[in-house]
């Protein structure tokens, strides 16, 4: 039965790899009939996960391998990821290489991999940066949030984004908890979550090391209940900027 699993997985990869997401979708369902197993997964194969979302002045597509020259230009910036992640990960020089790791992605579901990836667009589909959720919990319904986006974009776009991935992780996944750590050094970003509606739960006290000082820095954690996201102030930005609540 385990082959069988993983043999139904793979083939469902590989017809997202054509961008055949709604075929995947419906080999999963077929098979779910029969195993149990399956059956449990299916919900992680909906074609929701891959769908490009559209509100406003914002427009969320998941990052893939055609995404490559960009995320090479974002990781080129040693500003920006110092600001998106302190410590992501180096990607591969070659463009091909970095191709293949963020199709891989792409194609894999939010099970299996506990991430989700887009690339922040305005509404003319071009591209300012990256939206994230890492260490997603299926079991208690939360995940952490990652936004960096060009200092450049276009005003709103950040807010946006977050908004926009506010609809469709509490509204439409039912998801019950969105977190952020932030760096106590950067107020800016601390100012902006909790605009928001973000909540300070905690401080972590030189919990991780700064890779450019080489110091202990300390983190302010955030929460954001799906019972608070949707508070007035949001409401007020959603009409604003994405045109609907």
């Amino acid at each position: 039965m385990a082959s069988d699993f993983k043999s139904i997985i793979s083939q469902a990869m590989a017809l997202r790899a054509q961008r055949k997401i709604q075929e995947a979708y419906e080999l999963v369902a077929k098979e779910a009939v029969q195993h149990e197993s399956i059956k449990r997964c299916l919900w992680e194969h909906q074609p929701v996960f891959w769908s490009d979302i559209y509100a406003g002045i914002c427009l969320l597509t998941r990052r893939n391998g055609a995404d490559a020259a960009f995320v090479e230009q974002l990781w080129g910036k040693p500003d920006f990821w110092y600001s998106f992640h302190r410590h992501a990960g180096k990607f591969p020089n070659n463009r091909q290489a970095l191709a293949k790791i963020l199709e891989r992605e792409f194609v894999s579901s939010i099970g299996t991999c506990r991430a989700l990836h887009w690339v922040v667009r305005d509404k003319k589909s071009q591209p300012w940066g990256i939206l994230s959720l890492v260490d997603i919990s299926l079991l208690h319904r939360r995940a952490e949030v990652l936004l960096g986006v060009l200092p450049d974009a276009p005003i709103g776009l950040s807010a946006a984004a977050m908004l926009t991935l506010f609809q469709f992780y509490f509204r439409g996944l039912k998801f019950n908890k969105l977190y952020s750590l932030v760096y106590q050094d950067n107020p800016h970003s601390l100012k902006g979550t909790l605009h928001l509606g973000f909540k300070i739960e905690g401080h972590l006290r030189k919990h991780v090391l700064d890779p450019k000082s080489g110091t202990h820095m300390n983190l302010v954690q955030t929460g954001l209940l799906a019972e608070d996201a949707f508070n007035p102030n949001n409401e007020r930005l959603m009409r604003r900027l994405l045109k609907s609540i």
